[in-house]
């Protein structure tokens, strides 16, 4: 089964309506993983900036963001890890990906073997072909 570590940005699309194409993709993706077509991996630290964007940017509250994360958590096909290839990630950041968490996501998605990453971000797309890091879209 195909693993997919996913980025914040493809949760906050997939519990928001910022972009409706986004949303779309990200539903389907998540439907995938409730049909067991693939598997969704979240990270730690992915789940952390999402609590963050869901208080900060759509002014949800720490109950609300909570609750959220709680119940995406417990969906069907998610895992969540919270393990960090520490030496990998200081061979990518800030060097090779200067984004941290792109950084921390690529040497997560390396040592999952099978898996690739689902993000709406274009540049950090275009950085892990470059470094052999496949993009699930």
């Amino acid at each position: 089964m195909k693993r997919v570590l996913v980025d914040t940005n493809v949760i906050a699309s997939f519990l928001t309506e910022r972009n409706p194409t986004q949303q779309a993709k990200a539903a389907a993706l998540f439907e995938a993983a409730e049909g067991r077509r693939v598997e969704i991996v979240v990270a730690q630290l992915v789940a952390a900036e999402l609590v963050y964007v869901l208080q900060n940017a759509y002014g949800v509250s720490r109950v609300e963001a909570a609750a959220t994360l709680k119940d995406l958590l417990a969906m069907p096909g998610l895992r969540a890890v919270d393990t960090l290839p520490w030496p990998r990630l200081f061979e990518l950041w800030p060097g090779v990906l200067p984004d941290f968490a792109d950084a921390a996501l690529a040497a997560i998605c390396e040592a999952e073997a099978g898996s690739a990453i689902a993000t709406f971000d274009a540049t950090f797309r275009r950085r892990l072909a470059r470094l052999g890091v496949p993009s699930y879209w």
